[in-house]
């Protein structure tokens, strides 16, 4: 079979990476098309996909984003009319949920936070929705992911993105030529994202927290923009421990390598987790059933204020030995994609 896998956003690439080779080591085939926004092509380039870039991110208003979903839907649909496909698959790309609905291609789609308004319209355009055990039910039922169209799996969208991960022994170097020492406290931060549609609204505290922890002795902050804008901004803060890289790093082998991961968003934390590198949210929004478990289980922790932030240890991290991410995630997810073409 020939399956159509879109990227709509900047983790989409690591995610799909393993499944499309698992689907490929069952003599399918995959052809891959992305959104242009952020750091996702450059992702998708890093990860050794080929993939027509098709439409932008509409912008932070309601109508830009309607606007460019259907741009990039009639993209979609003009790019994919001559392909021969047998099954959509995303992670939430709306344009291609539209295109795949217009051309009479079955779509699959994947997510892992409740909270996203425009769940309800993927949900309804898929055959299949595939989301973590700990999705909250009611919401998925709101949104339109009734019981015979759902698939679970088990964990965190983290652990299909990890499941072929092997830590990098020679990552360290590239930490060097960015001027990260060897005993360097080493945290990676990553802004909100601001503007998405389920974050409309402003989070101040991570600004003061990137200005708290770059000034402590021993800290590099290394952090992770996700536009020219936040990076901008950052600069000019003109803080001399504070590290913005203009190339696309390996964000799994940073995670795994850091001492201490910081972010306003959910993937890397959720990575840092699964990684065994200690991690705190900063998010203001409502919190996604997975990240909750993760809190209640003290894997991550959360922090409000000022006074939490101080409080915060920082020291270099101690590695165990890296046990490889299990298979059951992957395998669930696999499994859930092809029931959808069986």
């Amino acid at each position: 079979m020939r399956f159509w896998i879109d990227f709509w956003a900047a983790p989409d690439p690591l995610f799909f990476r393993p499944i499309v080779r698992r689907l490929q080591a069952r003599g399918h085939t995959a052809w891959v098309t992305s959104r242009k926004f952020g750091e996702t092509t450059a992702i998708a380039d890093q990860c050794g996909f080929s993939c027509v870039a098709l439409g932008r991110h509409g912008g932070e208003t309601i109508t830009g984003k309607a606007v460019a979903i259907l741009k990039g839907a009639y993209q979609r649909v003009a790019m994919v009319r001559n392909e021969d496909i047998d099954l959509a698959v995303s992670f939430n790309s709306y344009s291609q949920g539209l295109a795949a609905k217009l051309l009479g291609i079955p779509f699959v789609t994947c997510m892992d936070y409740e909270y996203q308004p425009a769940n309800h319209l993927a949900f309804r355009l898929a055959q299949k929705v595939v989301v973590p055990r700990d999705f909250d039910r009611r919401a998925l039922q709101q949104q339109g992911g009734l019981p015979g169209k759902v698939a679970f799996f088990d964990g965190l969208k983290e652990h299909i993105a990890m499941a072929d991960f092997r830590p990098d022994p020679a990552f360290p170097r590239v930490l060097e030529k960015l001027g990260i020492g060897h005993d360097d406290i080493l945290i990676t931060m990553r802004p909100p994202a601001t503007g998405a549609a389920y974050h409309r609204f402003e989070n101040s505290f991570f600004d003061d927290a990137v200005a708290f922890l770059a000034r402590r002795p021993g800290v590099r902050v290394l952090l992770l923009p996700r536009s020219k804008s936040q990076a901008d901004r950052f600069k000019k803060l003109q803080l001399g421990n504070l590290i913005a890289p203009s190339a696309v790093l390996d964000g799994l082998n940073l995670i795994y390598w850091s001492d201490l991961v910081v972010s306003g968003g959910g993937s890397m934390n959720r990575e840092a987790v699964v990684l065994g590198t200690r991690a705190y949210t900063v998010f203001k929004g409502r919190m996604a059933g997975v990240d909750q478990a993760m809190i209640a289980n003290g894997e991550l922790g959360i922090i409000n204020s000022r006074a939490e932030l101080e409080r915060l240890s920082l020291l270099k991290q101690s590695r165990p030995p890296f046990r490889p991410v299990g298979q059951r995630a992957i395998n669930q997810v696999v499994a859930a994609i092809l029931a959808a073409v069986s």
